[in-house]
């Protein structure tokens, strides 16, 4: 997915950076309140919108068989894109990174049960749960890794899609230094998965993406 998430999931938007390509430093760190939405930036965009990758580059998976048809047929099962409508006539299969909602679930006696990460995209997002651990260094400001699987099965139609993000939260921002993925998806008896995309900072900046605290849409869970 060169383009899109949707699963892979479907973060996203941009500032200038300081020197050494690092994003600029927030001043002050507001409270945490849950759910804790974080909008993601792509730096390189002109205005503040989300990355998108494309699965299944040039519409062929891991083994290079050409899976244009069946991607055809998926996408049109979830409508055409309209935050990127130039991704529409991609072979692959586009998936924006809308952005991070973290949720604290709490027990009946008011104490933490764990947390729940959504990984939004542009027409649905993928809820599961977070790591207790990871949760509780990224919300100390730490550095961690954000490992997510989101699958579903619709009969003829089903799909895993796997998502490893590692970020850290500074102040109200979010900087996402790596990012790996993959999509697997089944039509009928024919089962067909994307190359795994790792995705690291270009040149010149210490950062792949980042985000901020922004709402997030309530998109339906996958």
């Amino acid at each position: 997915m060169n383009r899109i998430v949707y699963l892979l999931l479907g973060l996203v938007f941009g500032l200038p950076a300081t020197a050494a390509g690092a994003p600029p430093q927030a001043d002050s760190k507001s409270e945490i309140s849950f759910p804790l939405d974080l909008a993601i930036i792509d730096p390189d965009a002109k205005e503040k919108q989300p990355p998108y990758l494309v699965m299944f580059t040039e519409g062929v998976d891991k083994d290079g068989r050409n899976v244009r048809r069946p991607l055809r047929r998926l996408e049109a099962l979830r409508g055409a894109s309209k935050m990127f409508p130039e991704s529409n006539n991609d072979a692959g299969l586009p998936v924006v990174l809308r952005g991070l909602r973290i949720h604290r679930n709490l027990k009946s006696d008011g104490s933490l049960a764990g947390y729940d990460i959504e990984l939004q995209g542009e027409f649905n997002s993928i809820k599961v749960p977070l790591s207790r651990e990871e949760a509780d260094k990224f919300l100390a400001g730490e550095p961690a890794t954000f490992a997510l699987r989101g699958e579903k099965n619709f009969g003829v139609y089903s799909y895993v899609s796997t998502t490893k993000i590692e970020l850290q939260l500074k102040g109200d921002e979010v900087v996402i230094q790596k990012l790996e993925g993959d999509f697997t998806f089944r039509e009928g008896v024919f089962t067909h998965t994307s190359k795994t995309i790792k995705l690291n900072p270009p040149a010149g900046r210490n950062y792949l993406y980042r985000g901020e605290r922004a709402e997030l849409p309530k998109l339906p869970s996958i």
